[in-house]
């Protein structure tokens, strides 16, 4: 797996892009405030090309935001790249992306939501990328963000932490048993966007640990997108799955279920170890998670989940 270099201290360099939606230009008090907050905690930001442009519903045209990302890791004065903000078409931006570019100067990439549709095609790539933190949604909204928690986290992961990942609230277990992969996953929307296609095969998926979240979609929508990928054959060789915060997302309005019912449905066929309601996806604590990277899964009364290996290098 191609990994990029370890941060050189707890003050990093870092670029931030807006690469889908443009969240900064929708958002500009909210995306000023988490650059704020972020350069507060030693934190050096320089922005990417887009970040305060807009184009519809996109940041830029597709081509334009992939020439952007291109010269961000071009750049030999960052040591991360973090995006802003998330969106909804990501994957149109995949075919004007040079992943040989990408991966001859990788630095590590962190993204969450909307940014998946580019992290899991990465992974196709064998480039590992951080399920983590947005500069607007985890830094920037007033009273809820930062916290300690995801702040400290990235920094620690992305200067090459193994071990235990910490919790902040109770994890619980659907699916008992121990299992070991690397990570794929993330968004439940973002991943049925890419699904199937080239940058995302069914097999990709093979002796992996999927990591899922979303926010604020019913649970038949979201059956809907899963059961999509099931057929696909993604799930015939996993080897466990982790459930993060599914946030706001409940029954559709006649149907009277709980989470888990939900989780039977998508993946009561199968026997491999289910976790949930851990500390990833749109919240304020928020792990960072290195999608390519190895971890052990002990799906008990007190869940756990270690990572076996750095994102790092």
């Amino acid at each position: 797996m191609k990994k990029g270099l370890k941060l050189k201290s707890n003050n990093p360099t870092i670029g931030i892009v807006t690469i889908s939606a443009p969240e900064a230009a929708w958002n500009p008090e909210i995306y000023q405030r988490g650059k704020e907050q972020l350069e507060k905690r030693g934190v050096q930001v320089i922005e990417g090309e887009t970040v305060h442009s807009e184009y519809f519903y996109l940041a830029e045209r597709p081509e334009k935001i992939a020439e952007g990302l291109h010269n961000m890791f071009l750049r030999d004065d960052i040591e991360a790249i973090m995006c802003a903000g998330g969106g909804t078409c990501m994957n149109k931006v995949l075919t004007f992306l040079d992943f040989s570019l990408i991966r001859d100067n990788y630095k590590p990439f962190i993204g969450i939501s909307n940014i998946v549709s580019l992290m899991v095609p990465l992974l196709n790539e064998g480039i590992v990328s951080f399920h983590g933190p947005f500069s607007i949604w985890s830094y920037g909204l007033p009273d809820t963000t930062p916290t300690d928690f995801t702040h400290r986290n990235w920094i620690e992961v992305l200067s090459g932490y193994t071990g235990r990942l910490p919790s902040v609230t109770k994890w619980k277990t659907f699916r008992s048993g121990v299992a070991e992969g690397q990570l794929i996953g993330g968004n439940i929307w973002s991943l049925g966007v890419i699904a199937g296609t080239r940058f995302c095969p069914a097999s990709l998926f093979d002796g992996k640990i999927l990591i899922i979240e979303d926010i604020g979609k019913t649970y038949d929508r979201l059956d809907g997108i899963l059961t999509q990928m099931k057929l696909l054959g993604m799930f015939e060789k996993l080897s466990g799955v982790i459930i993060g915060k599914l946030q706001g997302c409940n029954p559709p309005e006649n149907a009277k279920m709980g989470v888990e019912d939900f989780i039977s449905l998508v993946f009561g066929e199968y026997d491999f170890p289910v976790i949930y309601n851990c500390d990833f996806g749109h919240i304020p604590d928020n792990l960072c998670l290195p999608l390519g990277c190895m971890v052990k899964l002990e799906a008990k009364d007190e869940p756990e989940v270690t990572l076996l290996e750095p994102g790092v290098v």
